[in-house]
């Protein structure tokens, strides 16, 4: 059976290793999209029984699955809905809503106040990326909504920066104007908002000043970050697979779809059950165009036809190298030097958020 491994070790290392970094600020761990990939359940109760008492999830759905598996852990739900369905389910499980606009607040504060409760909320703010969130021109809002909807209880305000890595400060630092800008607002009002955070992994370990009361982490946490990894983190996940069978092909021999590869000799390959439809070798496919991707796509293409990449996998502690193309449920792997046989363990480096959700995960 392919399963996901997960080093929780490897996750504690990374959350120290940020910490660090990060100097005084809180940390918040982000647990969107299934916790980048290692599972959120299991993740909640790692960071709990670690001593972290709030963390932060994307999806309403997320959301309720965390609390439910802690019950103690506070959970930002950092995507605001405007529903009265959410709503309700915010309420209902106690979880700590975003309010980016005035009639979102006003629909949850109606909630809480039939259900006799005050619902803790923050306030995104939006300076730049375009998401969702009050605008500049709408702090007003927002100051009405804090003053006046008296059944949501103001504890944070944050903002998501659009771009984190150093190429950008000029941008990122437009963006912490207009959020200072926004809070200077909110103080001469005598609002009191609790904790104020901007940065996520790669931005709070780029822009000291950005880090605030707290910062996010999430890429950092399972050492996948978009940036080349000046840090040290650990890369957290191995797809593990077994052999299921072992074979001779002759010389010039076809292998896989595509006729991508061909033998220049006999070559003994092993079948493993494991493709792209568990995650293996996956691309992020990129939505938008700007020239400077054709000569990226362009450089890594050369850089891999010239300097000869390959993909490998690891059997026996051994590198393996993966054979023509990896196909949607079976990968067929070179093991003429190794000696193999069915049954035998093959582990794959991949990022977690790429592999299924129906992939088994195991934690060690």
């Amino acid at each position: 059976m392919t399963t996901l491994m997960v080093q929780t070790d490897r996750i504690l290392y990374n959350l120290r290793l940020f910490k660090k970094a990060v100097g005084k600020a809180g940390v918040i761990p982000l647990l969107s999209g299934n916790a980048y990939g290692v599972g959120d359940e299991q993740m909640a109760r790692l960071l709990f029984a670690n001593g972290y008492r709030l963390v932060a999830v994307s999806r309403i759905e997320e959301a309720v699955r965390v609390k439910n598996a802690v019950a103690g852990l506070d959970v930002l739900l950092l995507t605001p809905y405007a529903t009265e369905s959410v709503a309700q389910e915010i309420v209902r499980h106690g979880i700590i809503a975003t309010i980016g606009s005035y009639d979102s607040a006003v629909i949850l504060n109606g909630i809480a106040a039939a259900a006799g409760k005050r619902a803790r909320i923050h306030f995104k703010f939006d300076t730049g990326s375009g998401r969702f969130g009050f605008m500049p021109q709408e702090v007003g809002k927002a100051v009405q909504a804090a003053k006046y909807l008296p059944n949501l209880a103001l504890e944070g305000i944050y903002t998501h920066v659009s771009a984190s890595d150093c190429k950008h400060e000029k941008r990122v630092k437009k963006q912490y104007q207009a959020l200072k800008g926004m809070l200077a607002v909110l103080r001469r009002e005598g609002i009191s908002y609790g904790t104020v955070h901007a940065a996520n992994s790669l931005a709070a370990l780029t822009y000291p000043w950005l880090r605030l009361d707290a910062v996010r982490c999430g890429s950092a946490m399972v050492g996948r970050m978009a940036q080349k990894d000046r840090w040290g983190f650990k890369k957290v996940g191995r797809l593990v697979s077994e052999v299921i069978d072992v074979r001779w092909v002759p010389a010039h021999y076809n292998v896989g779809y595509g006729s991508t590869y061909k033998t220049k000799k006999p070559t003994q390959i092993a079948l493993v059950p494991t493709g792209f439809a568990d995650g293996l070798c996956q691309e992020t496919v990129v939505n938008v165009f700007k020239f400077r991707h054709i000569f990226r796509y362009i450089g890594a293409a050369v850089r891999r036809a010239f300097t000869g990449r390959r993909t490998y996998c690891d059997i026996g502690g051994k590198p393996a190298r993966i054979l023509g193309y990896v196909d949607h449920e079976t990968v067929m792997v070179d093991v003429t030097k190794i000696e193999c046989a069915p049954g035998a363990i093959v582990s794959f480096d991949t990022r977690p958020a790429q592999v299924d959700g129906s992939v088994r995960r195991a934690y060690v």
